[in-house]
């Protein structure tokens, strides 16, 4: 049996339970952190609009997205795909990456993000999508160097 590395404990989040945050034509339910995890681990459910979904961009971690309503079109690389119910895209750490929600209702995804912040990143985002008027576009690219991430 392998050793584990990570130092987090066991911890169990109910169904409602988690933090809710609003960015980038995102709302992320955030069940686990890497706070809770002690290690590049996050964890969330994800509601996007019909015609919403994040700028391409690129994450110093791995991503891996499981969609469970709705139809959305990846482009990783340069590549388009649809992904419907059940579908999962994995995403390389540093592959520059977008979706959006194709369909005409609310899609469902969870995203398993191992860049470490990214529960940290969308926090700081939201904050900024959450003040009156568009979005300060230099403080979202400031953010996002901070983590280690990049708007493509």
């Amino acid at each position: 049996m392998q050793e584990s590395t990570t130092t987090g404990t066991p911890t169990v989040v109910q169904a409602g339970d988690g933090r809710v945050l609003k960015a980038f034509g995102n709302e992320i339910l955030f069940k686990l952190t890497r706070a809770q995890t002690a290690g590049p681990l996050t964890l969330g459910l994800a509601l996007v609009p019909p015609g919403s979904g994040p700028p391409p961009h690129r994450e110093p971690g791995d991503e891996i997205f499981i969609i469970v309503e709705g139809r959305y079109q990846f482009t990783i690389e340069g590549e388009r795909t649809e992904v419907g119910p059940g579908g999962v895209v994995f995403v390389p750490a540093t592959c520059v990456h977008s979706f959006k929600n194709v369909g005409d209702a609310v899609g469902r995804h969870w995203t398993f993000n191992m860049s470490g912040d990214f529960d940290q990143l969308f926090e700081k985002s939201a904050a900024v999508f959450a003040q009156p008027g568009p979005p300060d576009r230099a403080r979202l690219l400031e953010i996002a160097r901070e983590y280690g991430a990049e708007f493509v």
